[in-house]
């Protein structure tokens, strides 16, 4: 059972065999750069993103290290809130897997860029139960999630999630509800301020927002391999789910309402790759969070390594041959 070893427990070696894995994915990419995705960028992006382009190696680095601190994030979300029996790098190495497989996906983007924003945000929201009502710590996190928005517009949209999960969470005011849609306003007015009092331009923001809000993008066939594997792995979540269903109410109510909002989170970004992302495959980064911590709690407390330890083995022989053929 070397995997499981490696990966239950918050040793040096786990760390370093999560780096090296994420380096083997993106290897390809750093050696031989596919062509860039099209699309539209809010000026933030543009501002520290837009060069990077130009130097493929460049940007393959950048994406990989903006990978790792995603996984740092899940990983200190895990231990601060005890989602887990113990800390491990089981979330990341989920969420790797999960979010990073196509090619197409191993490359700097605005989707990439504003998840870190979004899982920011929802680790505040995690930590909501022990505050009292009316707070500044919902403002913070739709300010979060607005300051995102700067890099990738569509955040937007997750606005009512940030609604359902503070209902999760613990009772709320009618003030806290309105705290993220002021966040975006002060962000709509910074904007209008810019483009109408600095550029003398307004129309220029509306068309920028027209091009960031505007669904682009189709379904593309892929090669059966990739199918294979993200079938496999829907197969894997919905045993989990079932799993936790059925030993749900052994949980701490605080662990039990965050792990709704994460099947909450997973729902909102099944919804978000189909419809407002329109299967852009940088956009099931929103879906791997949920994922990490769905099946790292089912590692977890399920007892047969085994079948386990051969689990992770197939995921990786399915994602070498995703990488070869996709």
């Amino acid at each position: 059972m070397i995997l499981l070893r490696l990966f239950k427990n918050n040793r040096s070696a786990g760390m370093a065999v999560v780096i090296l894995l994420s380096l083997a994915i993106f290897i390809k990419s750093l050696i031989r750069p596919g062509e860039f995705g099209s699309f539209t960028a809010m000026p933030f992006y543009n501002l520290l993103f837009s060069s990077i382009h130009k130097v493929p190696v460049i940007d393959g680095i950048i994406a990989l290290i903006l990978l790792l601190i995603l996984c740092y994030m899940l990983i200190r979300i895990g231990v601060r809130n005890v989602l887990l029996e113990f800390r491990s790098f089981m979330p990341a190495l989920f969420f790797i897997l999960f979010s990073m497989a196509l090619p197409s996906a191993q490359q700097v983007n605005p989707i990439l860029v504003g998840s870190l924003f979004y899982l920011l945000c929802f680790a505040i929201l995690f930590e909501v139960y022990d505050k009292p009502p009316d707070t500044f710590t919902v403002f913070t996190a739709g300010l979060v999630l607005a300051f995102g928005s700067m890099f990738y517009l569509k955040l937007i949209w997750f606005l009512p999630l940030i609604w359902i999960s503070l209902g999760t969470m613990r009772p709320v005011t009618w003030r806290e509800l309105l705290y993220p849609v002021i966040a975006y306003l002060l962000l709509g007015l910074f904007l209008f301020t810019w483009y109408w009092v600095v550029l003398d331009d307004a129309a220029a923001l509306a068309a920028l927002i027209g091009r960031n809000l505007a669904f682009r993008g189709s379904w593309r066939p892929y090669h059966y391999s990739v199918y294979l594997y993200y079938g496999f792995f829907l197969l894997l979540v919905s045993l989990a789910s079932i799993y936790m269903v059925n030993r749900f109410q052994a949980r701490k109510t605080v662990v039990q309402n965050i792990f709704q909002v994460l099947f909450y989170m997973f729902v909102a970004g099944i919804l978000f790759y189909m419809l407002i992302a329109r299967f852009d495959p940088a956009s099931l980064v929103f879906v791997a969070i949920p994922v990490a911590f769905i099946l790292s709690n089912y590692f977890h407390r399920k007892r047969n390594h085994w079948s386990q330890e051969l689990v992770i083995w197939i995921l990786l022989c399915l994602l070498g041959f995703v990488q070869l053929m996709a």
